[in-house]
């Protein structure tokens, strides 16, 4: 607050790390229309980029680490919601199988898993930081874990691989000394998990499992794609329509929308050079690693913790899955890594006044 009891007057300094990569993406995502094998097809693509304003959006609208915070507290709504109604499908509706997965009344288990996950490790860095009221940490947590153990129940490969990451790193930057707590929590998970769910995890690194050996013929797919149009891919939309002509020997689905990585996906579509573009705005939202370690300003440093365990939870299962695509897991992943920047620069005005 100011000395009038205002908030302090905005310096100018609304800028975050994230906003280099994601100008420079959009940048060469609509480059890559202009090139596009089907430029009209692409440029209607484009509207989808509207999505990366939601960077520009934390930094110009999140004043200062309470905004940022009561951002959050929203989120845990939206979490309790997705718990619910999980919780409902599983023992209500039978969604307990691998042929009729929870989807948490979303479009597909892919997008549910995703948000539980991200959700999950965003809540687990506030219960774990000593920052907010102890009722409020604890409701955290209680959320926490139970979107961690829907992300089980959804049957999501790429999510056991992401939430793993982001809980490793969740750990290294908040309770190091839990890593210890860390084997003896995984063997009681193996011993009171449904068993589908073990067998499910069990086979993510089966190569004769079905899935497993498409993914590998779509990334053999993506690897031609960016042989022949290594600048500005096949153009935005354009891979469902062109996969079946790029098609390599042991592929199981003839047609695909994407091919369930992220890295491969973006060079594909759109070149090599935006994939770079987004491997730096995953590089950047690293960048925060710092602010989890402050311990002068514990608020800031449960954001950072949340976002850097997102981010690192997307990255991973983002090798298996193009969640980077996916609109609701996109969204969501923007926001929660810009909140720690934003809720920084609102406690360095602070200090100034």
């Amino acid at each position: 607050m100011g000395a009038h009891g205002t908030r302090p007057a905005a310096d100018g300094r609304r800028g975050s790390p994230l906003l280099g990569p994601v100008a420079l993406f959009v940048l060469l995502s609509v480059l890559s229309a202009l090139f596009s094998t089907d430029v009209l097809r692409s440029l209607g693509e484009l509207k989808g980029l509207l999505t990366f304003s939601l960077v520009l959006l934390v930094a110009l609208l999140v004043d200062d680490v309470e905004d940022a915070h009561l951002l959050v507290d929203a989120l845990r709504l939206t979490t309790l919601y997705l718990v619910l109604r999980g919780l409902g499908d599983w023992f209500l509706l039978g969604h307990d199988n691998v042929d009729e997965r929870l989807s948490g009344g979303l479009s597909i288990y892919m997008t549910y898993a995703g948000l539980l996950m991200v959700l999950s490790l965003l809540l687990a860095a506030r219960a774990l930081t000593r920052s907010r009221p102890a009722a409020s940490r604890v409701a955290d947590g209680v959320l926490a874990t139970g979107a961690a153990l829907l992300v089980g129940l959804t049957f999501t490969r790429n999510a056991y691989l992401g939430l793993a990451a982001g809980l490793v790193v969740l750990v290294l930057t908040a309770r190091p000394r839990l890593g210890l707590a860390v084997p003896p929590l995984v063997v009681l998970l193996v011993l009171f998990l449904p068993s589908g769910v073990k067998q499910r995890a069990a086979s993510t690194f089966d190569r004769t499992d079905a899935a497993a050996r498409d993914r590998l013929a779509m990334w053999r797919a993506g690897a031609v794609i960016v042989s022949e149009r290594p600048f500005f891919g096949v153009g935005p939309g354009r891979i469902k329509e062109l996969y079946p002509l790029y098609r390599q020997p042991g592929f199981v689905e003839p047609s695909v929308g994407h091919l369930h990585d992220n890295v491969i996906h973006v060079a594909a579509e759109t070149g090599v050079p935006s994939a770079l573009a987004y491997l730096a705005l995953v590089a950047a939202a690293f960048s925060a690693w710092p602010l989890a370690r402050d311990r002068s300003r514990p608020a800031v440093r449960a954001l950072a913790r949340g976002a850097l365990a997102a981010n690192a939870a997307l990255l991973v299962a983002g090798v298996f899955e193009y969640n980077f695509g996916d609109v609701e897991v996109l969204r969501l992943m923007l926001v929660v890594l810009a909140l720690p920047f934003a809720a920084a620069r609102g406690t360095e005005r602070a200090s100034d006044t």
